[in-house]
């Protein structure tokens, strides 16, 4: 999934969960991933996997109400 359409449905509150992949280099430019949700989204942390080449993150969203 793109960045456009993950933060649409972030947005919409359709995500139940998030994988993330995190290489370990910087690259120093770039669209950031997660902007205009319209406000914070809550997270809870299932897994956190450090690797020698990536971080792989898996969390839930938390809903409201």
């Amino acid at each position: 999934m793109g960045a456009d359409v993950s933060r649409q449905a972030l947005r919409a509150g359709r995500v139940d969960e998030l994988q993330l992949h995190v290489a370990n280099l910087l690259l120093g430019a770039g669209r950031p991933l997660f902007t205009h949700l319209g406000g914070p989204v809550a997270l809870e942390r299932l897994r956190a996997l450090p690797t020698p080449a990536a971080t792989h993150l898996h969390y839930r969203v938390l809903k409201e109400g």
